[in-house]
C-alpha cells in the first residue's frame, strides 16, 4: 500500500467515526517546473513541489469539505477530516443526494506517465523556452516574444467510504510563444502552443517560428463591408466551438436551468455531417484517465451523432437526479469534457477553402456562446477574408453575430485532414450563411 492510499484511508476513516455518513477523499503529491518568459528573456522560473488531501464529507446530503496541505502531517489530516464531517453538520440537507459511486473495475490507459518528463530537471525546461525565443527571432528579429514553459508530475489516491480505491499517476509537459510584431502602425501577432503527456508526442522546436510566421501574416490587416457569408473555422477555432457544445451540455447546468441545450437531448443540434465523441479513455489524452474525479470508470461517450445530442455529460450526483446514466465526467468541482473527437469529412482543409469564393476564415476561437442562450457575439482576432478560393488578407474591426446551435446547424463541410494534440481531433469546419459585421 502506497503512503498516499494509507493516508486517504486514514482521513476517510476519520470522517467516518466522527459521524459522516459519506465520505470522500483525493491525497496527492507534485512537482512542478514552469518558465516564465517576457520581452524576449527569462521572467521568471518556478520549481515546487506539493502535498494536499481534499476531504468531502456528507450527512443528510449536505457537504462539508477540508483541505490538509503543504506536508504530509497526519495530525492536520485527521484535524481536517474532523472539520470536514463538522461542516457537513450543519450543512443544507440535500434530498436528490444519494451516495458516491460503488467500488468497480478500471481499464488501464496507456501513455499517461512518462519518467523522461518525471526525472526532468529545470534546465531543460529552459531549454524548450530559450530555443524558442531564438526560432521566433530567426523569423521576425524585431518580434516581442512572451511565453514560457513547463511540465508537472503528479500521484494521486482516491477513496471512498464505500470501498472505491483508485491510484493514480501521471505526467504532462508543455510550451507556448506569443509573438507580437510592430512595423510602424501595424500590428500582427498569433499565439503557438504544444502539449503532451508522453515526451514522444511533444514537438517543442519551431513552435516559436511558428508563431512570428503567423504574425507577419497578419500585418496589414483591413475592414470589410457588414455582410453574410461563409465562414471557415480553422482546427484550434472548431476546437472552441465543439468544447462549447459539449460543455454546455453538462446535466449540473442543465438541471439548474442555465444551458441552451435545456430539453434539446435527443433533437438536433448541429449538421447530420457532424458526430461527437467525448474519450476520457484515449492513450496519451491530455484529459485521459481510468476514471472521474468521484472514482466512477471512464469510458467513450458519443454526444452528437449525426447532428443529434445524445447525451448530456453526468457526474454521480447528476445522474441520480435525472434518472439517467453516470457518464463519469466529475471533475470534483463541477461536470467537464475530456478528449473531444469530432467525425471527419471528405475534403481537405485546402480544398474547402478553394471551394469558398467568398468568405471569412476564423484561425483561432474566442467565439465563445453564452451557456444560457447560447448566443455568440464576439470580436474576429485572427481572421482572413477569403476571396477566390484563397486567404486574401487579414481583417480587422470584425464581429461574428449568430447562435451557436444555427451555427452548427449550417455547417455544410468538415476537413478529412486535422491538427491532432494528444486525444484531440481539430478538423477545419464550414458553416453558411452567418453574419458578418465589418467596420468598414
Amino acid at each position: 500500500m502506497t503512503e498516499l492510499l494509507k493516508i486517504a484511508r486514514m482521513a476517510c476513516d476519520t470522517a467516518m467515526k466522527e459521524g459522516a455518513e459519506f465520505v470522500d477523499v483525493v491525497a496527492g503529491t507534485g512537482r512542478s517546473i514552469s518558465v516564465e518568459l517576457e520581452n524576449g528573456a527569462i521572467k521568471s522560473t518556478d520549481v515546487r513541489r506539493s502535498f494536499d488531501v481534499s476531504i468531502r464529507a456528507y450527512v443528510r446530503g449536505g457537504m462539508g469539505s477540508s483541505n490538509a496541505g503543504g506536508y504530509v502531517d497526519e495530525k492536520n489530516v485527521i484535524e481536517a477530516a474532523k472539520k470536514a464531517t463538522e461542516l457537513s453538520k450543519v450543512a443544507q440537507p440535500d434530498p436528490d443526494f444519494v451516495g458516491l459511486p460503488s467500488p468497480s473495475t478500471y481499464q488501464q490507459v496507456p501513455g499517461l506517465y512518462d519518467d523522461r518528463i518525471a526525472e526532468m530537471d529545470v534546465d531543460q525546461v529552459i531549454e524548450y523556452a530559450v530555443m524558442n525565443i531564438d526560432s521566433a527571432k530567426e523569423v521576425a528579429n524585431d518580434a516581442i516574444i512572451s511565453g514560457g514553459a513547463g511540465l508537472g508530475f503528479g500521484e494521486r489516491a482516491l477513496v471512498n467510504s464505500l470501498g472505491v480505491e483508485v491510484e493514480s499517476i501521471g505526467t504532462s509537459i508543455s510550451a507556448n510563444i506569443f509573438a507580437i510584431i510592430k512595423r510602424g502602425d501595424d500590428v500582427g501577432s498569433y499565439f503557438e502552443f504544444d502539449y503532451a503527456r508522453d515526451l514522444g508526442d511533444f514537438i517543442p522546436d519551431g513552435i516559436g517560428a511558428k508563431a512570428a510566421e503567423a504574425a507577419l501574416r497578419f500585418l496589414g490587416s483591413r475592414k470589410i463591408e457588414t455582410c453574410v457569408l461563409p465562414v471557415v473555422f480553422g482546427p484550434l477555432a472548431s476546437h472552441g466551438l465543439f468544447s462549447a457544445l459539449c460543455g454546455n451540455a453538462n446535466a449540473e447546468d442543465i438541471q439548474r436551468d442555465r444551458s441552451y441545450l435545456i430539453g434539446m437531448k435527443g433533437k438536433q443540434v448541429a449538421s447530420e455531417l457532424l458526430t461527437i465523441i467525448d474519450d476520457g479513455l484515449y492513450p496519451r489524452g491530455i484529459s485521459s484517465g481510468r476514471c472521474d474525479g468521484e472514482g466512477f470508470p471512464r469510458k467513450p461517450l458519443v454526444v452528437v451523432e449525426r447532428g443529434i445530442l445524445r447525451s448530456y455529460l453526468h457526474n454521480f450526483y447528476t445522474a441520480n437526479k435525472g434518472g439517467e446514466e453516470n457518464t463519469g465526467h466529475s471533475t470534483r468541482g463541477g461536470i467537464s469534457p475530456t478528449n473531444i473527437r469530432p467525425s471527419l469529412g471528405s475534403m481537405t482543409a485546402d480544398e474547402i477553402i478553394e471551394d469558398t469564393k467568398e468568405g471569412l476564415y476564423i484561425n483561432r476561437s474566442g467565439l465563445s456562446p453564452n451557456s444560457v442562450t447560447g448566443d455568440i457575439s464576439a470580436t474576429v482576432d485572427f481572421g482572413f477574408k477569403i476571396e477566390n478560393g484563397k486567404l486574401a488578407y487579414p481583417v480587422q474591426n470584425t464581429m461574428i453575430g449568430v447562435n451557436i446551435l444555427d451555427l452548427l446547424k449550417s455547417i455544410d463541410a468538415i476537413s478529412s485532414d486535422y491538427r491532432e494534440e494528444p486525444g484531440i481531433v481539430m478538423p477545419t469546419v464550414r458553416a453558411q450563411n452567418l453574419k458578418v459585421a465589418g467596420g468598414k
